[in-house]
């Protein structure tokens, strides 16, 4: 009896179309995922953006005296491009910037050149106001001592974090970020007054446009 019904045209029959409806479920299910990632992915796309760096000691009423008294003294700039993978109201925001900065020790002051790679995400509110915060990797290129027979820097890798806020109008962003260096940098001084640590800070302010995409 068994042996019958396991032959029979109607076993058959539905086993084909158990067959079918797996397919037709799988299409429907990849189609699904590609329409809910593509949907996803709308506003991704590649973009530039540029601005000005200004480094803190972290004391922000000192700083705020010597923006009145001396705007340039601490201020640099920064100009790159960066690729924003959108998904819904989560981004991420890998950039590649050039930095050029100075700060001042107390030994003297210092001009560096740098690359910085932040790897960001950003999270948007209201539509136009995204909040940012991530990791941020950089290569020092240059660097110049108003006092170089005094010291010298060690290491030119560093690792550090940005966050701020930012506000997006269709294709231009203008966002706030305050960055922080997690690792010290090392000024090797002479043999008698050894070495000084110092950790970057600096607040940054960049406009970024963002280039339309193909549809």
């Amino acid at each position: 009896m068994i042996g019958r019904l396991q032959g029979s045209p109607w076993l058959l029959l539905t086993s084909s179309y158990d067959n079918k409806m797996k397919k037709i479920g799988l299409t429907l299910l990849c189609l699904f995922s590609f329409t809910a990632l593509s949907y996803s992915q709308q506003g991704s796309g590649f973009g530039f953006k540029g601005g000005m760096n200004y480094n803190t000691s972290g004391k922000y009423f000192k700083d705020a005296g010597q923006i009145l008294t001396k705007p340039g003294e601490n201020v640099g700039y920064h100009v790159g491009v960066f690729y924003q993978l959108n998904s819904y109201d989560i981004a991420l925001r890998p950039e590649l910037i050039f930095t050029q900065n100075r700060f001042e020790t107390s030994l003297g002051k210092v001009e560096y050149q740098r690359v910085d790679l932040p790897v960001l995400v950003k999270m948007r509110f209201f539509q136009i106001i995204g909040f940012s915060i991530g990791p941020s990797l950089h290569y020092t290129l240059e660097e110049k001592f108003s006092n170089p027979d005094l010291f010298e820097s060690t290491d030119p890798f560093g690792l550090g974090f940005q966050m701020g806020l930012g506000v997006n109008i269709g294709p231009v962003g203008l966002d706030l970020r305050f960055e922080r260096e997690l690792n010290e940098r090392k000024y090797t001084l002479d043999n008698v007054l050894g070495k000084e640590d110092y950790k970057r800070q600096q607040l940054i302010l960049g406009l970024s446009f963002k280039i339309p995409s193909k549809k």
